[in-house]
Parts: structure tokens; C-alpha cells; sequence
């Protein structure tokens, strides 16, 4: 059996590497987080091999929930919940509804709910939740069934080698469900990079980055990067922290200046030139207008006239230069003296991300700079004008 996870650091080919791994001649499972992964999956497949091997198959994680779980083993679900004239009409990304709701001052139950041991939690008419896809195969278990354990090894079957993507991005039940991967897979490769976990809004707590206990402030805690690894080693799997160790993307100053000011390490394979510069005055203001440099902001790119992308919706680009627009935790990042010790961990997270989106200078603007002239880039000051 071979089970493995291989931890990058941003830009050092994860995806290229998962795809590269594969044998052409047995039948693949690749699976990613989101459609964009997918997108990104296939063009390396046919970079890599002129078309998508005809014995590989790429899809989403809740795509294939439903294809290979869901529908083959509905009848066992149907018997588990007993409710055999159920008939699934397919699946919704709507929210589920929550146990109860606001009501002026107070919260009230909801009539729309479905308890947790209903087939009704787990659907709206017919149609899955697909958020609740990977909690409904982990639900369907007593003395007498096991869906995960039976489907998984099942799998092993159906496929030579499961491959997933972006493996950070899981959370709670849905990493719960691999977790049974990792344990009844007989050939599985997981890639993913520990600091880019956390970076999107939607999906940012729960297991298993986020410990039970908080701290003595009252604020949740992540488990560290060491952590990480003996969590993963304890599943069964062997921890490869050296083949995706460098990055083929960042110059290698930009590289020092992350790992310094970060305390995250990363390496350059590459030979590109690029470096940190921090804008003032008129340079701020023509980096600003300047469209072929993207400016990658905390929050509320669309708010503004010039090019702009969230710090965290820029995961997974590459550009060839780009300026970041610090926020006020970073105002003294370039002072010998900066710690991001007291920086929450997501917020070091995607400050990793924008930073590292690079592969050539690294221009940044501080945020009491930046604060000062935003007005007039300001779309809805400008409607005003």
C-alpha cells in the first residue's frame, strides 16, 4: 500500500507534480476542491500527455460524492433513514436551512429545518445539499452498515491510485471523509500546502486546523505546522516535506523576504529577478494606475477603480509583478524589529498568498500610505464626482 501527502510551498508545481505521477495505463481518480482546481488538473494532464488519459478521471470532491457514492448506494441510504419512496432529483449549492431563526430580538425555531437524523436534513426536495454531501455518507453507520467503509473499499476496485488536489482546502466532514480515504485506500497521494489553508472566507474553521480549546484571549487556535504533520503521520501516511520544497514561481529575494518577515519558509528553483519595494508618495500613485500590475487587497477589490483581486481570492495566480496593499498588522514589516507573533494565523496565511503570487518584483504600499489617497480610488466616490 502506498499512502502519501506531499506539503508544497506556494508555486512549486503541486498540480503539475500530482499529474505527472500518475501511470497512464491505470485507472486514475483525481479530485479537487473547486471547478477552477479541475480546470487547472486538466490543462496539466493534456500539457503533459497531449489529451486527458483515457483511464483518468478528474472531478470535483461533491461531484464525486453523488456520482460514485450517493447514486450507486442510494438504496442503502433510503433503508438506512427508511424512507424508501425517496427519489433523489439531484443536487443544490443553496445553504441548508439552520435549526432556528432570528425573530426581532429573539431566536425562534425553524419550521424549515429537519433534524440531523432525517433523510430531510440531508436534501431539499430531492435535491442534496452539497455541502452536507460528505456528513450524510458519514452519518449512514450502525451495528449493521458502514456506506464509507463499504464504498471506499469499493474504490479500490473501480480505481488503481486516488489522487486529490489542494488538500488544505478540506474541512470538517468533508475531511472526516477522506480520513476513511486514507484508511481503506489501498493507493492514495494527497497534495496540498498547510499555509494556504483558511484563506476563503466560506471555508476557514473546523477540523482539522482549528483546536477544540481556545486560547487565554478567548481566541480560537490553529494547530502549527509541525502539528499538522504528526496529525497526518498518525492517520498512516507518509509526510513528504522535501520534493515540493522550493518554488518554481517567487525570485529568491521575494522568497527571503517571506520567510523572514513570515516566519514561513520557502526556497526559489527559478531563476527569476524580482524584487521587494516599497512605494511612496508619487510611486504609490503610479504603480496604482499602472493596469499591468495588479494590486492585491485585503477585502473589497470591487470597490475599487484600479485593478484589484482580494489578497485571498488570489490563490492559484501567478503574476509578473504585483503590488500588495498592506493592512495595518503590517505597517512596520519593514523595520528589523517586525515579529508576526500577535498576527492572527489566517491573516499571515493570506498575506503568504498575495506575496507569493510573484514571479518577478514585489512592490508594497503600507496602509497609512494607502489610506490616505484610497478616497479617490473609491468607485463609489467617484459616482459621486
Amino acid at each position: 500500500m502506498d499512502k502519501r501527502v506531499m506539503l508544497a510551498v506556494a508555486g512549486a508545481g503541486k498540480t503539475y507534480t500530482l499529474c505527472k505521477s500518475i501511470d497512464i495505463n491505470e485507472k486514475n481518480l483525481i479530485l479537487a476542491y473547486t471547478n477552477e482546481n479541475v480546470h487547472n488538473i486538466t490543462n496539466e494532464l493534456v500539457k503533459a500527455y497531449g489529451q486527458i488519459p483515457e483511464k483518468t478521471t478528474v472531478m470535483t470532491f461533491d461531484r464525486f460524492i453523488y456520482n460514485f457514492i450517493v447514486c450507486p448506494y442510494e438504496a442503502t441510504i433510503r433503508q438506512f433513514f427508511k424512507c424508501e419512496e425517496f427519489r433523489r432529483r439531484g443536487l443544490t449549492i443553496s445553504k441548508p436551512p439552520e435549526s432556528s431563526i432570528k425573530i426581532g430580538e429573539f431566536r425562534r425555531k425553524n419550521p424549515n429545518y429537519c433534524p440531523k437524523g432525517e433523510l430531510g436534513h440531508y436534501h431539499k426536495e430531492g435535491r442534496y445539499y452539497c455541502s452536507l454531501l460528505s456528513a450524510l455518507i458519514m452519518d449512514v453507520k450502525n451495528r449493521n452498515i458502514n456506506l464509507v467503509k463499504k464504498a471506499v473499499t469499493n474504490l479500490n476496485i473501480l480505481f488503481d491510485k486516488i489522487l486529490i488536489d489542494e488538500f488544505q482546502d478540506f474541512r470538517n466532514n468533508d475531511y472526516e471523509l477522506i480520513n476513511a480515504f486514507i484508511k481503506y485506500s489501498n493507493n492514495i497521494l494527497l497534495v496540498g500546502d498547510y499555509y494556504q489553508h483558511s484563506v476563503l472566507g466560506e471555508n476557514n474553521s473546523g477540523k482539522p486546523f482549528s483546536k477544540s480549546k481556545k486560547d487565554e484571549n478567548g481566541k480560537k487556535q490553529i494547530i502549527s505546522y509541525h502539528e499538522y504533520i504528526e496529525l497526518l503521520e498518525y492517520k498512516g501516511v507518509d509526510v513528504d516535506t522535501k520534493t515540493l520544497s522550493k518554488t518554481r514561481r517567487c525570485p529568491e529575494k521575494i522568497c527571503q523576504f517571506i520567510s523572514k518577515k513570515l516566519g514561513i519558509e520557502i526556497e526559489a528553483d527559478n531563476d527569476h529577478k524580482g524584487d521587494v519595494i516599497f512605494l511612496e508618495g508619487d510611486g504609490i500613485k503610479k504603480v496604482l494606475n499602472d493596469d499591468s500590475i495588479v494590486k492585491l487587497v485585503r477585502q473589497e477589490s470591487h470597490e475599487y477603480s484600479f485593478r484589484a483581486v482580494n489578497w485571498s481570492y488570489s490563490k492559484g495566480d501567478t503574476y509578473s509583478n504585483i503590488c500588495v496593499i498592506l493592512s495595518d498588522n503590517f505597517n512596520t514589516i519593514d523595520s528589523e524589529k517586525f515579529s508576526p507573533h500577535g498576527i492572527s494565523p489566517l491573516t499571515i496565511n493570506r498575506m503568504y498568498v498575495a506575496m507569493s503570487r510573484t514571479a518577478g518584483n514585489l512592490y508594497l504600499v503600507k496602509w497609512d500610505d494607502f489610506n490616505k489617497i484610497q478616497g479617490r480610488y473609491r468607485k463609489s466616490n467617484q459616482r459621486t464626482d
